[in-house]
């Protein structure tokens, strides 16, 4: 299973930031290239940054070369070798000299920086002179051989790496991907903005105020017609639920009077058969009803409930029905109130429903109603129970079990399972210890 997709702005910051990436590492391939094909240039400026280092420790009367200084030449002697040398040629100081050759000691060539290549077995060697700015008429001579075991030349060819990448574009690169970041936040703002307004559309509810802060066209249109298509929408199901609730109600009246017209009939099994089919049919009225009262429950966030004293008018309300199927309904609530959020006409429908549900399914006996412990009304039958393979219909509109009554239209649970949905609530149901279906309404506490 997926997790959920990440927004807009961060995919399209990492693609920047990936392009930017991409082009400070083409950058330094190029300059790798670049510089690492071009061996001389790297020889004079490794041999530049030794003259700096050597001539930065320079000390003392005559000079010598500082002992921190010489620690390649020392460890490397077959491969390093510098002299200090005054205006007279004398060497004043010198590690490995006999790598030095003495025609770079001639001062006939004292003003001149200059470098040399000079062939040997197995290689080259690179002879470099430089005139120390800090003494009067001193000249280092600098020796390198070509395989370079101090790695001089890597030195060289990072300090490139630094000058000409880390230092001018890196700092670029980062500014870029911060304000692209910036830039494609505030910039996607406005679909920020439209898709929230889009998670808070509910089918059968007033559209929120769309997004009021300056979009694109294109957003604008996509949010215009959005809320056109959902207007359009909630009026096609206030008619179908008005429909429904006119009809329902326009039944309630001959639904009566032919109650009362039976009544009047002396007893016999016609006027028993009659009864129990109108029965029925006022059932199926009621539960009509309540689905459309369920469709438009509008919830309060800020609304809470007493559970016990709803339970108890809806088993007062009931009970004339249960003993009619021979049915004694019975109630235990504790004294202390039990607060959910929740709307009492809501909880009275679903309650209301579920116990009917149990009354009609349960068969003879007891239906039970607990309220408690905690945020919740448990209501108990003792009939046959609830198939485990039914339980996942159990709670779609217009499904009947296959031994159900006649009479009915299936809505009743479904009816239950939405107004539980609306208030945030949920209903269960588990086969009784003993024998029997429990279903049980959830709410939230009071307190979150």
């Amino acid at each position: 299973m997926t997790g959920p997709a990440p927004p807009l702005a961060r995919i399209l910051t990492r693609r920047l930031a990936w392009i930017a990436l991409a082009a400070l590492a083409i950058n330094a391939l190029v300059v790798g290239v670049y510089y690492g094909s071009d061996r001389q240039a790297l020889e004079e400026e490794a041999i530049a940054r030794e003259m700096a280092r050597l001539e930065a420790a320079l000390y003392g009367a005559p000079p010598r070369i500082d002992a921190s200084a010489r620690e390649i030449f020392v460890r490397y002697p077959a491969a390093y070798a510098f002299a200090l040398v005054d205006r007279t040629g004398a060497v004043l100081d010198a590690e490995n000299p006999a790598l030095v050759p003495t025609e770079a000691l001639d001062t006939g060539a004292f003003a001149d920086a200059w470098v040399a290549r000079i062939a040997r077995d197995g290689g080259r060697t690179v002879v470099a002179a430089h005139a120390v700015a800090s003494g009067d008429g001193l000249r280092l001579v600098l020796v390198l051989s070509g395989d370079d075991p101090a790695g001089l030349l890597r030195g060289a060819l990072l300090a490139e790496f630094v000058r000409h990448i880390w230092l001018p574009i890196v700092p670029v690169v980062l500014i870029l991907i911060g304000t692209n970041a910036i830039l494609v936040r505030r910039g996607l703002a406005p679909v920020a903005a439209a898709a929230a307004w889009a998670r808070a559309v509910r089918p059968g509810s007033p559209a929120p105020p769309p997004p009021r802060e300056r979009v694109p066209a294109e957003i604008a249109d996509l949010v215009d017609a959005t809320q056109r298509s959902l207007d359009r929408l909630n009026a096609a199901l206030a008619a179908e639920k008005r429909r429904a609730a006119e009809a329902a109600h326009a039944l309630r009246t001959p639904v009566a009077v032919l109650v009362a017209r039976l009544d009047a009939l002396p007893p016999g099994d016609t006027a028993d058969r009659l009864r129990a089919d109108l029965s029925a049919l006022s059932r199926t009225v009621r539960q009509v009803l309540a689905s459309a009262s369920a469709d438009a429950l509008a919830m309060d966030d800020a609304a809470t409930v007493d559970l016990g004293p709803v339970a108890e008018a809806v088993t007062a309300s009931l009970a004339a029905f249960a003993h009619g199927k021979g049915v004694a309904l019975t109630l235990e609530r504790p004294a202390e109130p039990v607060l959910a959020p929740g709307d009492a006409d809501g909880v009275a429908l679903a309650l209301s429903n579920l116990v009917e549900n149990a009354i009609v399914h349960g068969g003879p006996g007891a239906v039970e109603i607990v309220v408690g412990p905690g945020t919740e009304i448990r209501v108990r039958d003792h009939g046959p129970g609830v198939p485990p393979g039914a339980r996942a219909s159990l709670f779609e509109p217009f499904w009947r079990g296959e031994n159900a009554p006649p009479g009915g239209a299936g809505l009743g649970l479904a009816i239950v399972e939405r107004l539980q949905r609306a208030q945030g609530g949920t209903v269960e149901v588990a086969s009784a210890e003993g024998g029997g279906a429990a279903f049980v309404l959830r709410f939230r506490s009071a307190d979150r």
